[in-house]
């Protein structure tokens, strides 16, 4: 059957509820929205709250897969840094860092993501429409707050599109099914003008939510409002300044959006939107820190044996049944095992076990000395000791290395099969029987991992340990960040948010002697370049801390996308390596995880189970040659800092069906072909 633009165009921007939309053939025998969502409801205070508690799972972020803690074979969150300089995850993204790999779609993905915004729109119509008439009963300040959670997951999920695809439609009614009025209402505006769509919307979040305590962080709030809000403004701001002239900002020579009629005699002065949202991002990130302490780090490194708590509140933060009194905490998930139900995760059992996953040697070289020194300019106050061992590795170093990474001396949590004060010291196994259980680089990965027996259930999801999801800290960082940029230099309170994290980290605060030490060219961050210019050496160090601090909690991606900091893969390869193995380790990492000794097989070839000697550094994805597309190294296209919008979409949304006449385009170095790659 021929689809028309009155079927598949209302998929786009009409499709979805709280129904599934499994196919655009069957919208029109679907009930109309009214009935889906009858007359009867949104007449109480309760009924709000019902219907806004479904679209928590809009939380969970759709760039990395990370379901809060999941419920499966893996380790969920903590492997939400994967394919980026931090982290490996399984056998590798060839899908972003393989040319030809990423292949423009000819389904219909966007159709989702507006479905969801129509059942926000259709809520926010509705309630606030007989909230101002009286028609609802129950406490005005609840009524208001539940208002304020649909303006809230409308301004995510807008986020969340923009992340992805830059320009978008604003759509803020719930469309009736017609041509004319779909076509119309699809017209993409440029992304400035859907961030300050967002932010107001979050203005609107913000005005009407409870404080953090009121749900006890168990709900949106005012305070997590405001630290989206700030990171919103700081994505745009730095995306934009980035990114300008590459065609993927409105106003540049090449940008798409430019040829569109409905764009012009539009003006853009980039600039000042930069500063704007640099200004929104300081202003909003100071309304989220309100009362939020940093929790305490006490520099103890390791339990007691036998101890289950009580023995270091920052590691614990990410290991706690209940956070509703950590202030750092604005949002979580909670998670319980009853007898009538149960909502559990795997997390600290997978954590505790490998999970496939390894840290980078990359990222753990950008951890300082305790001293606040890089590792290549380190001091006798606090030396550097090789990396011969991964002890060798964290020791005088920054406080989140020593507490969040495995090492030799570290003790692994028992585990339910195991006696209560077992004693079983890590040692990391890249070669296992167990695909699950492996260290793809000997850097295993610690936040998360609960020394609580109950909690470790050996290769099941039976974890009820809370998730976070928004932390305080992060409003500190943003404001570091948007101040320097709109300032050119760190003071005030943007000096003692910075001073307050190192403090917690248990490095010296002394920032300007970080700065003063750093040597660019001795950097391996890629977070050092923005295109193709080197940032200066304070840019890097506040880049540097949200990387120290945020390992394992889905911020990376998108850090690294706002600040086009994979450009030098477009002419080199990086090659993912992880600890130094063959110098000594290989004498004593030479068990799987039951213990048994292996044998190391190095050819390049079919039976190969680790990277060859000659390297030095585990390589994780340089193991086999054969079929192995990122064997020498990761790549990257200029396309890939927006995803392609999908053909049969673009076409839909056309009187003719003909892409040429569609009123959205493709985005740029994308082609308009169904399975074509990036153009560059």
């Amino acid at each position: 059957m021929k689809l028309n633009i009155k079927n598949v165009g209302a998929c786009l921007l009409l499709g979805g509820t709280l129904l599934t939309v499994t196919s655009c053939n069957d919208l029109l025998d679907l009930d109309p929205v009214s009935q889906i969502t009858p007359d009867s409801f949104y007449k109480t205070a309760d009924q709000l709250g019902a219907y806004m508690i479904n679209y928590y799972g809009e939380l969970q972020n759709p760039f990395s897969g990370a379901m809060f803690h999941g419920g499966g074979y893996d380790d969920g969150i903590a492997r939400s840094d994967g394919n980026t300089d931090i982290q490996v995850v399984g056998g590798g993204n060839t899908q972003l860092f393989v040319p030809d790999k990423w292949e423009v779609s000819g389904g219909k993905q966007l159709q989702g993501w507006y479905g969801t915004v129509r059942a926000f729109n259709y809520f926010l119509k509705t309630s606030e429409a007989r909230n101002e008439a009286g028609e609802i009963e129950g406490d005005d300040k609840l009524i208001l707050n539940y208002i304020g959670e649909g303006y809230f997951f409308r301004a995510l999920t807008y986020y969340r599109m923009l992340a992805l695809y830059g320009d978008l439609p604003i759509v803020t009614e719930v469309l009736e099914d017609n041509n004319e009025v779909i076509v119309e209402n699809s017209k993409r505006a440029p992304r400035n003008e859907v961030v300050r769509f967002i932010l107001s919307d979050l203005d609107k979040a913000i005005e009407r939510l409870y404080d953090r305590d009121h749900f006890k962080g168990q709900r949106v709030n005012k305070q997590t409002a405001a630290l989206l809000k700030s990171r919103v403004a700081l994505f745009e701001a730095t995306f934009e300044k980035y990114h300008k002239g590459s065609g993927r900002v409105p106003g540049d020579a090449n940008w798409p959006g430019a040829k569109m009629a409905y764009n012009q005699g539009k003006t853009f002065n980039i600039e000042a939107e930069i500063d704007f949202f640099l200004d929104e991002a300081m202003k909003a990130a100071t309304l989220a820190v309100g009362t939020t302490e940093l929790t305490t780090n006490n520099g103890v490194l390791q339990p007691e044996i036998g101890q289950i708590e009580g023995w270091n509140p920052y590691f614990e933060m990410f290991a706690s049944l209940d956070l509703s009194k950590n202030s750092e905490v604005l949002l979580w998930r909670s998670y319980a095992k009853t007898g009538s139900y149960s909502i559990t995760h795997g997390a600290p059992a997978w954590v505790q076990s490998g999970s496939n996953n390894g840290l980078l040697k990359t990222y753990v070289e950008s951890f300082l000395m305790k001293d606040g020194m890089p590792w290549y300019a380190a001091t006798t106050s606090a030396p550097y000791m090789g990396d011969k061992t991964l002890d060798d590795v964290k020791t005088n170093r920054d406080d989140r290395l020593q507490l969040f990474v495995f090492s030799e001396s570290n003790f692994l949590p028992v585990h339910s099969q195991q006696t209560a004060g077992t004693v079983q010291y890590f040692m990391p196994h890249p070669v296992s029987n167990r695909q699950e259980m492996q260290d793809r680089t000997g850097y295993r990965l610690r936040k998360y991992a609960s020394f609580d027996l109950i909690q470790n259930v050996w290769g099941k999801a039976e974890s009820t340990t809370g998730c976070i999801i928004f932390r305080g800290v992060e409003a500190y960082l943003n404001y570091m960040e948007a101040y320097y940029l709109k300032n050119g230099r760190i003071d005030g309170k943007a000096a003692n948010y910075w001073r307050a994290v190192r403090e917690r980290a248990g490095v010296d605060p002394d920032f300007n002697k970080t700065i003063a030490a750093t040597d660019m060219n001795k950097e391996t961050d890629w977070a050092k370049k923005s295109g193709d210019e080197t940032v200066d050496a304070t840019l890097l160090n506040i880049r540097r801390e949200r990387r120290c601090e945020f390992i394992g909690e889905d911020m990376r991606y998108n850090d690294l996308i706002r600040w086009r900091a994979m450009d030098d893969m477009l002419s080199k390869k990086f090659i993912p390596e992880g600890c130094n193995f063959w110098d000594e380790l290989y004498k004593v990492a030479n068990k799987d995880e039951n213990g048994a000794e292996i044998e190391y097989r190095y050819t390049g070839s079919e039976g190969s189970n680790i990277s060859d000697p000659s390297f030095k550094y585990l390589r994780p994805y340089s193991v086999m040659k054969d079929n192995n597309p990122v064997y020498d190294g990761y790549t990257w296209a200029k396309a890939n800092y927006l995803s392609p919008l999908p053909i049969r979409e673009i076409e839909l949304l056309s009187p003719d069906e003909n892409v040429e006449t569609s009123v959205l385009y493709q985005n740029p170095y994308w082609p308009t072909t169904i399975n074509g790659t990036a153009i560059e």
